[in-house]
């Protein structure tokens, strides 16, 4: 195995059991102060278009923030994964509300029915993150899904990866298809990188 993928199979693998590791009461605590962190900055763009994943397992929640675009009427739109074993890939549907959710490829939570959209005019997108670094590279799950899509929008759409602080890494080695994302929110600071 190469050796910067063993590292990243290594970090992957840590950050993803120090994130198991917080309790509930702790993880519940931290994801409010990270969403009204997140729903701060979206107001400071005045982002009317987002793009969000929903958090499912141990991942820093997204609820609240959904809830808060959706009930102001803020344009939201939310990750699908498609296909079969041999060609998966991402659209992106509509979320009118998070009452009707089903579990989708991987057990990942999705909208019932799918309306999908368009996203050209997105203002930011919301990245779920196993290991991040202050440089601005992400671990995710290692299925590439987002790092296609985000190759794809424009530069000037924010990319915003939540995570909670122990899941900081010194440096994650950098493959040519990884896509730097530029604020980085956790509980305890919020990084702007670019």
């Amino acid at each position: 195995m190469d050796l910067d993928l063993q590292i990243r199979t290594e970090l992957r693998k840590k950050a993803l059991a120090d994130r198991n590791s917080i309790s509930e009461e702790m993880r519940m605590e931290y994801s409010q102060r990270i969403q009204k962190k997140t729903i701060d900055f979206l107001d400071s763009i005045s982002a009317k278009f987002v793009h969000s994943y929903i958090s499912f397992n141990s991942e820093v929640g997204t609820h609240e923030i959904l809830n808060d675009l959706i009930n102001r009427k803020i344009k939201v739109a939310v990750p699908i994964t498609i296909g079969d074993a041999n060609s998966q890939h991402m659209i992106h549907s509509r979320l009118d509300n998070l009452e009707f959710l089903r579990p989708g490829k991987f057990g990942v939570p999705e909208p019932n029915t799918t309306h999908e959209i368009s996203i050209e005019k997105l203002d930011a997108v919301i990245i779920p993150m196993v290991a991040f670094d202050v440089f601005g590279m992400r671990l995710g799950y290692g299925k590439g899904f987002y790092d296609k899509f985000l190759s794809q929008i424009p530069t000037k759409v924010r990319k915003i990866g939540l995570a909670f602080s122990i899941q900081q890494v010194g440096m994650i080695p950098r493959f040519s298809h990884d896509q730097l994302i530029n604020n980085i929110i956790t509980e305890e600071s919020n990084f702007i990188l670019k």
